[in-house]
């Protein structure tokens, strides 16, 4: 399986009400811990091999031509490890709940066991080319009718049930950290206050602390750890300046975006695609 020709495939891509879609470049082995996945996806190894645990302790790793999906509203570990050439290379495609709606897909997907990971090994080619041509719908410029995109995103979920894998809605959720997580995610650039975070949700900010206490986790935790999630997925996904990307997850420095997104991974933003290098003296990664 070969993945899309040309630089101009880079991008992320996004449709309401259908999906998102990302060509993942990495130019060094990564380990990236406690990633939310709030969304059922499937992704497809082009290059290099990537492994994923959840929780519960279930793993799956992919060779290229393999392809792994994944269920919706869990914690999740992912390695991308590079091959010989020094790349790690993925495309991912993200379904949006409301096709799990779809009333003819429910009435087959209930007949599938349910699962949270999966991994097929050298995918069919019905859906490879599916894949890529939802993929290709998402796209802004494609000209494709939302309804002729919906049809395409939901071949590829239909393929799926026939190698016995049934895309669910994630669990609902009651917890206030996965609304924070959706609210800030959607304009990570805004100026978060608690204040503006507790009006949102109508709860006073006492409220708003007590129980993000009681969830084991803070407001100043949540806000940090959803940008930076979306500023990884930008570094991987595009070919945004680390600058470009810092303002767009509301860092106006890029320095202190930098110290922010090693602490909450463990390595610089310019590792994701390979442009760090190595301190002599400490043997850590440098920018």
């Amino acid at each position: 399986m070969s993945a899309d020709a040309g630089a101009s495939s880079r991008g992320l891509h996004a449709q309401p009400r259908l999906g998102i879609s990302a060509h993942v470049l990495q130019g060094r082995e990564l380990q990236i811990l406690r990633m939310q996945a709030e969304l059922p996806a499937l992704i497809l190894v082009d290059r290099g091999t990537k492994s994923v645990r959840n929780e519960r302790g279930t793993a799956v790793r992919a060779q290229p031509g393999d392809a792994i999906v994944l269920a919706g509203g869990q914690m999740l570990d992912f390695t991308n490890a590079v091959d010989g050439g020094g790349q790690y290379e993925a495309r991912w495609l993200v379904f949006d709940t409301t096709l799990l709606d779809d009333p003819y897909y429910l009435q087959r997907a209930a007949h599938v066991p349910p699962s949270s990971l999966w991994v097929l090994p050298r995918i069919r080619p019905g859906i490879a080319n599916a894949f890529q041509a939802a993929r290709q719908s998402l796209r802004p410029a494609s000209g494709i009718p939302e309804s002729v995109a919906r049809q395409r995103m939901l071949e590829v979920m239909h393929w799926l049930l026939e190698e016995g894998i049934a895309l669910a809605r994630p669990p609902r959720t009651t917890s206030l950290s996965a609304r924070i997580r959706a609210l800030v995610g959607a304009r990570p650039d805004d100026s978060w206050t608690a204040a503006r975070i507790a009006g949102t949700l109508a709860v006073s900010e006492a409220t708003l602390r007590r129980r993000l206490a009681a969830e084991q986790t803070s407001l100043t935790d949540l806000l940090a750890d959803t940008r930076m999630a979306t500023a990884l997925t930008l570094l991987q996904a595009t070919t945004q300046p680390v600058s470009a990307i810092a303002l767009s997850v509301g860092y106006e420095s890029p320095s202190r975006f930098a110290i922010r997104f090693r602490e909450r991974f463990g390595f610089a933003p310019s590792a994701v695609r390979g442009h760090d290098r190595i301190d002599p003296l400490s043997n850590r990664t440098t920018e």
